[in-house]
């Protein structure tokens, strides 16, 4: 599966860990996913998979970054959240895609 590294993004980060904040268990014990949060974005979108668990190229994660960060108006949504809005509206929204 091809991952994003830190380069790849797209957007500026904080690279450092929250008080109270484990970045190696973010996915498994967060509420939340923190846009702002470099590491959390990266597990985020390393993370999505297509239907029927499909390989997800780079070109559609960095889509998704874009759409959380540009497009998605949440003030805290949790993972559950954000990955039903974006399997809602990423057919369409791709089309828009600046890069």
């Amino acid at each position: 599966m091809p991952k994003l590294t830190r380069a790849d993004l797209h957007y500026e980060y904080s690279w450092k860990v929250s008080e109270g904040d484990n970045p190696k268990l973010i996915k498994e014990d967060a509420n939340h996913l923190s846009r702002k949060e470099g590491y959390e974005m990266l597990l985020y979108l390393n993370g999505l998979a297509g239907a029927d668990n499909a390989d997800l190229d780079k070109r559609t994660r960095l889509i998704v970054e874009w759409m959380l960060k540009e497009k998605f108006k949440s003030t805290a949504p949790s993972s559950e959240t954000v990955t039903s809005w974006v399997v809602k509206n990423f057919a369409e929204m791709k089309k828009s895609y600046p890069r």
